[in-house]
């Protein structure tokens, strides 16, 4: 496909592009996260992009309660409150429409909007600031979220363009969505970084609300039939998935569906999901328990027993 002028106009709602990442992918990356998300992870890292519609998050510790984002709110949605001798702001959620217009006046800084409708143009110009440093670096620019699969017109034109001017690609990804999207998605993808949550089906839609088997299905399609390099990361979330038969499942999967070189990269759990369920208004999953090194290095040791490649972190 040619990379008409209204490619470069095709938008999806984003929430952040953070640049000098040193994750999701090698080298130095620009991570341009979508929102819109199909799973529901108990654990999930990034609560603000489930939802592709803009969302209100509030910092409650920056604020000083001066009023004037109740005063500024069209909807009538903010109050104040006392809590002890402090004055703060408290949002009614059912009557906000996440407009933006307590953040645009906040002069604390304790409001945000996440998600704004953001073209592959300016997504693009974004990148190729830092083209210098991605391209030496042996990096580029990966697709997060949320997730890409929920907007490929979008991420098609986006990985597209970084071809074009010479920028590496990869997409991270649940590989829960269409087999149409896969194939327009992953024909401008160097790397596929692929979620796997659970090897149990049940267990996997208890956990994120979908089974596992198209996903499963997906991974073997991207690696065999596209012909990607693949790299499997299983986020480490003690209690939950991070059992010895679970990683052993995994691990047997690699080994036995997919090509003799890709690896596993385990992400140990953290918390910074949390904070932002609360800023959200919501609850998060706040029982469970961040693993420590010695913990993750035992699961590397079941997943390398297994004969597959792994590394902590990626």
């Amino acid at each position: 496909m040619e990379l008409a002028k209204e490619y470069l106009q095709l938008a999806a709602p984003v929430f952040n592009i953070q640049t000098y990442c040193i994750h999701d992918g090698p080298g130095i990356r620009t991570t341009v996260f979508v929102k819109g998300c199909p799973l529901r992870c108990l654990w999930c890292a990034n609560p603000e992009s489930n939802t592709s519609s803009p969302q209100l998050l509030t910092y409650h510790e920056k604020c000083t309660g001066c009023g004037i984002c109740a005063a500024a709110c069209t909807q009538k949605a903010i109050h104040m409150e006392l809590e002890g001798e402090k004055r703060f702001a408290v949002t009614d959620r059912s009557l906000c429409t996440s407009c933006g217009a307590c953040t645009d006046k906040c002069p604390s800084q304790a409001r945000e909007i996440a998600g704004k409708m953001t073209t592959v143009q300016e997504c693009l110009d974004k990148i190729l600031e830092d083209k210098l440093f991605l391209v030496s670096s042996g990096g580029g620019m990966t697709i997060s979220g949320g997730e890409a699969l929920s907007h490929p017109a979008f991420c098609e034109a986006l990985l597209y363009a970084c071809h074009e001017n010479g920028i590496s690609t990869a997409v991270e990804s649940c590989s829960y969505g269409s087999r149409d999207a896969i194939d327009r998605i992953y024909r401008f993808v160097d790397l596929a970084l692929l979620d796997i949550k659970h090897m149990d089906s049940a267990q996997h839609k208890r956990l994120t609300g979908v089974p596992n088997e198209q996903i499963l299905e997906n991974i073997q399609y991207i690696c065999h039939s596209l012909g990607v390099p693949v790299c499997i990361r299983i986020p480490v979330i003690p209690g939950y998935n991070s059992d010895e038969a679970n990683l052993e499942a995994a691990a047997r999967f690699v080994k036995n569906n997919l090509k003799a070189d890709v690896p596993i990269h385990l992400l140990p759990y953290h918390r910074l999901g949390l904070s932002k369920s609360e800023s959200l208004g919501q609850q998060g999953a706040d029982n469970i328990e961040v693993p420590d090194d010695s913990f993750m290095e035992k699961c590397r040791a079941v997943v390398e027993n297994c004969g597959v490649s792994a590394k902590i972190g990626g």
